[in-house]
């Protein structure tokens, strides 16, 4: 071989052909979700967007339901890495702590995999199948933010009342994402973190 002639690509194992085409079928499904919901998130369209044939979707994921819990699944574990990797970054002073976590939390809920979920939840409420595959994900996301709590004074005293603070400010926040999401508006809607952020500084330090 001359030197000058590039060397050909080494071959890739089937193992990673097989993640590849997964890979491909779960990020084409979150997108459907988002762009159309789950009831027009058929496995023919999954199949089209991921630009895999109907025979290999279908050998990974028999049905639509498991192809959208592995997705949900992948996507959850997204999010609890997410929030991870800001909450093992937070800064000393309490005030930026708190502010930093709530941050966190909006960031997650002002997201389009939160828009994903809300879409799935509607259409859970006629779909048993759904449902529980969706139950175990919420519950492992919600410790995981739940665990989050301790880390917002960082060792400081809380006061007897963090958990329901924390409990008014998640209720707050999850329905500025739901407002922001899903209200009909002419125009792009404006972030309301930068007003309501303070607001729930407060509340949770109990100033």
């Amino acid at each position: 071989m001359s030197a000058t002639q590039p060397r050909p690509a080494p071959r890739r194992t089937q193992e990673e052909r097989t993640a590849e085409t997964r890979r491909k079928l779960l990020d084409a499904t979150l997108a459907s979700l988002y762009e159309v919901g789950y009831q027009a998130t058929t496995t023919r369209r999954v199949a089209e967007i991921a630009g895999v044939s109907q025979g290999a979707q279908t050998h990974h994921f028999p049905r639509r339901v498991d192809l959208v819990g592995a997705a949900l699944e992948q996507a959850t574990e997204q999010r609890i890495a997410d929030i991870r990797e800001r909450t093992d970054q937070l800064p000393e002073d309490p005030r930026e702590r708190a502010r930093a976590v709530l941050e966190g939390i909006w960031r997650d809920f002002s997201s389009p995999i939160f828009t994903i979920f809300v879409k799935l939840w509607v259409a859970a409420a006629d779909d048993r199948e759904l449902y529980e595959r969706l139950i175990p994900l919420e519950r492992r996301l919600a410790r995981h933010i739940a665990s989050t709590i301790p880390e917002l004074t960082g060792g400081e005293p809380q006061p007897d009342d963090v958990t329901a603070r924390v409990s008014v400010a998640l209720s707050t926040l999850r329905g500025m994402a739901l407002t922001q999401a899903f209200e009909p508006t002419a125009r792009p809607p404006r972030d309301p973190w930068p007003e309501v952020g303070p607001i729930l500084e407060r509340i949770i330090l109990g100033d």
